[in-house]
């Protein structure tokens, strides 16, 4: 496990093969990993792999088990003690035992997941009804599996936070071109998909280099992450979008699999919420939009470059809405 925990992972993929590995070899019906989640109390399932009671599945989305009063589960957490229960102990905790009974198994392995020197998660392993009990060479097993899974967890959370850095523009935390190009490659693959509209917007901030001359480039930065937090707001509600900047005055919207009448509809009300302000700027914005098939020889480039050009004539003749691209096929 340590060999492939060691190979590059994303996380939930990593937390999944360790949980199968750690299942063969303590000999355990099930495991499950949950992670710590400090503000709510409570530890969220991440995924249950094995014999499963009805009550579970593999890829949880709402699994909760909340830690207030619960003396046990918090000692692992921040003491690191791992522990063993079974419905045959007459110790067995009550909320241990009613979750044994839940789960339809006869004992449990429980030790904690500790990431750069902090709880992290919880490691719960199970065996069924008449199964012998988890021994204390299994905790001692655990907890070395729990070791080397908390090691890659640590290395992919840091592998994650560089790809996040190079992939985002450090002044509004929208995505950067870097991004924008490949999720914009991905869109524009197919797949066995039939078809799909696409819908590229390009907005530009008028008079920003005129605040930055006149105000200082302080409140230059602070136009630009309005502008930012405003595409970001107003695009919320629309399904399969991406907001990038791409230039200092710049940004990109990519809309896949849906409503240009919307977007269009979306990006004019930005650019009349931002020309009403007070900021003593304005907005231009070009709109390209196409419906690509499995023949379609339309390319990335040339979609952007319509959009590109539409927002240049709404630039020339200052429009205050959307300026829709003619010369796009598909």
């Amino acid at each position: 496990m340590a060999h492939l925990l060691a190979q590059a992972h994303q996380l939930d993929g990593l937390i999944e093969m360790a949980a199968e590995h750690a299942r063969t070899a303590l000999g355990a019906a099930s495991v499950s990993i949950s992670r710590f989640v400090p503000e709510a109390d409570v530890i969220k399932t991440i995924i249950n792999v094995g014999d499963l009671s009805p009550h579970e599945v593999r890829w949880p989305e709402d699994e909760t088990y909340s830690l207030v009063g619960y003396k046990r589960l918090l000692s692992t957490l921040h003491e690191r003690q791992s522990w063993i229960d079974s419905i045959d102990d007459p110790e067995c905790e009550a909320r241990e035992l009613e979750l044994l009974h839940r789960l339809g198994k006869g004992s449990c392995l429980v030790t904690s997941i500790v990431v750069d020197g902090r709880p992290w998660g919880e490691f719960f392993a199970t065996r069924h009804v008449g199964d012998a009990v988890f021994s204390q060479d299994a905790i001692a097993y655990a907890e070395v599996l729990a070791a080397i899974l908390a090691s890659a967890v640590a290395r992919a959370i840091r592998e994650a936070a560089l790809e996040d850095l190079a992939s985002r523009d450090p002044l509004t935390g929208l995505l950067n071109r870097r991004a924008l190009d490949d999720r914009a490659a991905q869109v524009f693959d197919l797949g066995e998909q039939a078809s799909r509209q696409v819908v590229i917007v390009a907005v530009d901030i008028d008079g920003l280099k005129q605040v930055n001359d006149s105000q200082g480039h302080a409140q230059g930065d602070a136009v630009i992450r309005h502008t930012a937090a405003a595409l970001m707001s107003a695009f919320e509600p629309v399904q399969s979008n991406l907001v990038a900047r791409v230039g200092g005055d710049e940004f990109t919207v990519l809309v896949w699999d849906g409503d240009a009448e919307l977007v269009e509809k979306t990006v004019n009300t930005v650019c009349e919420t931002v020309d009403a302000g007070e900021l003593g700027i304005g907005l231009s914005a070009g709109l390209a939009a196409a419906v690509l098939t499995p023949g379609s020889t339309l390319t990335v480039s040339e979609l952007f470059a319509a959009a590109d050009r539409a927002q240049y004539v709404a630039k020339r003749t200052q429009s205050c809405v959307a300026v829709i691209a003619d010369d796009v096929s598909a």
